[in-house]
């Protein structure tokens, strides 16, 4: 993933914002994770993930009316940005945000340690279990 990729997946799921789940996008491996749905997810799902990001680094400040790129601003300007961009008139901006949530939330919810704060245990056929074993 590129730096601005990077700043909307800490942008949605930033570190700290939950007592019980203290890690973000970014402590919970987005980069590896990414490989990995590069690697093996449905090329459609691949598609929407880009165009989510697309349209949430591009579109997004557009409709709250910013110059794009969403990473120069500050957090606050962002979470704006993408809350105008779920928001929007428009079901495709719509649909692309969904899928690119969707990718991250698969992403957050893959870790081990937030899998465990909120009672999620690992799942027995889980295929990376074995490597995650001490």
């Amino acid at each position: 993933m590129n730096r601005r990729a990077l700043i909307v997946a800490d942008s949605l799921l930033p570190a700290g914002t939950h007592a019980a789940l203290a890690k973000g996008a970014l402590d919970a491996g987005v980069e590896e994770f990414m490989r990995d749905f590069d690697a093996t997810a449905a090329p459609r799902l691949r598609m929407g993930f880009k165009a989510g990001m697309f349209a949430a680094i591009w579109v997004a400040p557009i409709l709250i009316r910013r110059i794009p790129p969403v990473t120069f601003y500050d957090r606050a300007t962002r979470e704006r940005a993408l809350e105008a961009l779920a928001g929007s008139r428009l079901y495709s901006l719509r649909q692309a945000f969904g899928v690119l949530k969707l990718t991250l939330a698969l992403c957050y919810g893959a870790d081990d340690d937030v899998r465990a704060a909120i009672g999620y245990g690992a799942s027995h056929d889980d295929p990376h279990r074995a490597a995650r074993l001490p």
